[in-house]
């Protein structure tokens, strides 16, 4: 079976992706707090490569959306 993703689908994606960074700052910093007694800004490569697995969706969903419009423009131009 084969699927198709659409701009929904890559934006459900990114969601996901930035509820994922949101989950491990809070573990990061949650575990810092506990460890030191100090509150930190939580740092990660893990974090930023969640971020930019974001970005990556939220930028395939835009073209894909400018794309559709592009086609749309074309066929009411016809």
């Amino acid at each position: 079976m084969s699927y198709r993703c659409g701009p929904a689908d890559w934006i459900d994606l990114a969601v996901g992706r930035l509820e994922d960074a949101k989950r491990s700052l809070r573990e990061r910093d949650r575990l810092r707090h506990a460890a030191t007694g100090v509150r930190h800004v939580a740092t990660s490569c893990d974090i930023c490569d969640e971020l930019r697995q974001a970005r990556r969706c939220l930028n395939k969903a835009l073209i894909m959306v400018a794309e559709e419009k592009e086609i749309e423009k074309d066929w009411s131009t016809k």
